[in-house]
């Protein structure tokens, strides 16, 4: 019976042959985000334009409705807009895993055909893309200002330019109040704050 072994060990061998190694998972794409949309101001008078401002995060698409013009997925980006009636604005970002993410606000359009003044001072914009986050996220912070030579946001720490509009990301560790202090050549300062609130 002897010469029957080299089959057995043939079926045997084949019977335990090693499964293949399963093909890694690749990781999930991270969830589309929307850093911030807002308008400059939420009213203007009939034939005054207004600005929007979006950013977002993770996105491979975006679109405004009603439609301007096309968008692209960007992290700071203004344009301006003249709605011809009170109109709502929805920004829809569209993530790589099909995952969405839409904001909204609405713009008022008054009867006057006055222009709309400015308000005074320097500083003209200071908010946060989210006034409460969970502990590790990140929140925009936006601001505007004119006339400022110089211009500081506490406890962020980094020295700011001047601008129109500008937006940057913080992580607060803790809910936090920042402060925005601009300064003029003369010396004159301004400060406007505001609180974002981490959940505990």
């Amino acid at each position: 019976m002897w010469h029957k072994w080299p089959v057995a060990l043939l079926l045997a061998l084949a019977a335990c042959r090693t499964p293949p190694e399963a093909t890694p998972t690749k990781p999930a794409p991270p969830p589309v985000r929307i850093l911030h949309f807002y308008a400059s101001a939420p009213e203007v008078a009939a034939g005054q334009s207004v600005t929007i401002c979006y950013g977002v995060e993770n996105a491979r698409a975006v679109r405004l409705d009603p439609p301007v013009e096309p968008l692209k997925p960007l992290f700071n980006r203004c344009f301006p807009v003249s709605p011809s009636r009170t109109t709502t604005y929805t920004l829809t970002a569209e993530g790589a895993d099909g995952g969405t993410a839409s904001a909204s606000f609405t713009v008022r359009v008054g009867a006057s055909a006055e222009p709309r003044r400015e308000p005074e001072g320097m500083i003209r914009l200071f908010a946060a893309s989210a006034e409460e986050v969970r502990p590790g996220e990140t929140v925009t912070l936006c601001y505007g200002v004119a006339g400022a030579a110089s211009v500081r946001v506490e406890p962020y720490g980094l020295p700011l330019e001047p601008a129109e509009k500008y937006c940057f990301l913080v992580k607060p560790p803790a809910t936090t109040t920042y402060v925005l202090t601009a300064t003029a050549a003369d010396g004159r300062r301004e400060q406007a704050q505001l609180i974002v609130r981490v959940r505990q």
